[in-house]
């Protein structure tokens, strides 16, 4: 299990290894927002494991994921839609349509203490922190997309 420690990041790896300290670290909310997940190795099996490890340990633990674009998840993350599906009522995800005018970066907050933020989404680099007024002015941006979300039809499977 990867600790969660303060840092700045440059590469997709790195990112990645955030992304998954920053999971491992919650125990009571997550909230996560990207383009579509890719560049977050949403599609590993060590994202998958992650996200239910944590939901198994922490009854209290509820996730959110806000996407702007359901196809990466849709095509290629079938463990985070089997995941959905089993935690329904601890593990929401939705796709956000518009974006707040000047926002342009993925980001997920734990417990409202920590996170990780790329600075945009063309590109990988960003940091890992506990600023608390970074954390702020996230969960505002946070609220904001979350208001904008809807259900994607891409992530719904039909069952025979």
């Amino acid at each position: 299990m990867a600790t969660f420690i303060p840092c700045k990041f440059d590469r997709p790896a790195e990112y990645q290894q955030a992304m998954l300290a920053l999971i491992a670290s919650a125990e009571r909310e997550l909230k996560l927002f990207e383009d579509d997940f890719e560049i977050a190795g949403i599609a590993s099996r060590e994202f998958a494991d992650a996200l239910n490890e944590r939901l198994t340990a922490s009854d209290a633990l509820t996730i959110t994921l806000l996407a702007l674009q359901p196809d990466h998840i849709a095509r290629y993350a079938p463990r985070i839609l089997d995941l959905r599906q089993t935690w329904s009522h601890r593990f929401t995800m939705l796709r956000v349509g518009t974006v707040p005018e000047l926002w342009h970066a993925g980001f997920a907050i734990a417990d409202d203490e920590r996170y990780v933020k790329r600075h945009h989404f063309d590109w990988p680099r960003g940091e890992a922190s506990d600023d608390a007024r970074e954390i702020a002015g996230l969960n505002h941006v946070f609220d904001e997309l979350l208001q904008l979300g809807e259900s994607a039809l891409d992530w719904h499977r039909m069952v025979l």
